[in-house]
């Protein structure tokens, strides 16, 4: 409950103090859109099954037009809480890709820690974010070491302010399985998006996902 608190309280920071869109996840993959220099981006994620599942808080500052840093809270609904460091840098390979590298480690949660390397297609489909590759995360973050694979895409439709997503991740943790959603540009600096898990690879209910992201 107390957690619960925490985060809407500190939603309501960022929306009292907070401009271009920047870094920020799908649902789990992220879309490796940097934030840009100078800028900062923050992101509410909630995941529901028959209650809070759990909840994701993070803040991003871009350090130069290629390279960001930032803060992650991440709080189960079982009580206890994760409070790491995120980083991701984005290299241009041509004028149609771009590969981007990244990761979170976790101070609190025994070394916790998943990496990632995307490609990113900029113009294989018009008005589309369409990324793939790997991912690695050790045991104390899956409970078990795993490689796998994380793919995206995120249409634009009707004027731009409407994005459709789909988005996938391998293995049985507890990040895996299909996504599929939508995102509405409620304005320049904040969008809400909301989601559904069609596939786990892991037993359980499969979460009903919120999101809201803000740009300052």
């Amino acid at each position: 409950m107390k957690s619960t608190k925490f985060l809407v309280y500190l939603v309501c920071i960022i929306m009292g103090s907070l401009t271009s869109w920047s870094q920020q996840t799908h649902f789990n993959v992220p879309n490796s859109v940097v934030t840009p220099e100078g800028k900062m981006h923050f992101q509410a994620n909630t995941f529901l099954t028959n209650s809070l599942d759990r909840t994701q808080v993070y803040g991003m500052y871009g350090v130069n037009k290629d390279t960001e840093v930032g803060l992650n809270f991440l709080n189960y609904s079982s009580g206890s809480s994760w409070y790491g460091i995120t980083s991701q840098h984005r290299e241009v390979l041509t004028a149609d890709h771009n590969l981007t590298i990244g990761g979170a480690y976790y101070l609190n949660s025994k070394n916790a820690y998943y990496v990632y390397g995307l490609v990113t297609a900029n113009k294989l489909l018009a008005k589309a974010n369409i990324n793939a590759g790997l991912f690695y995360g050790n045991e104390s973050m899956f409970g078990e070491s795993t490689i796998g694979l994380m793919a995206s895409i995120e249409y634009q439709v009707i004027n731009d302010k409407i994005h459709v997503t789909a988005e996938y991740m391998s293995g049985k943790h507890w990040m895996n399985g299909l996504n599929v959603g939508g995102s509405y540009e409620i304005s320049k600096n904040m969008k809400a998006a909301i989601g559904l898990n069609v596939y786990k690879a892991q037993t359980g209910p499969s979460p009903f996902i919120l999101q809201l992201h803000y740009n300052m």
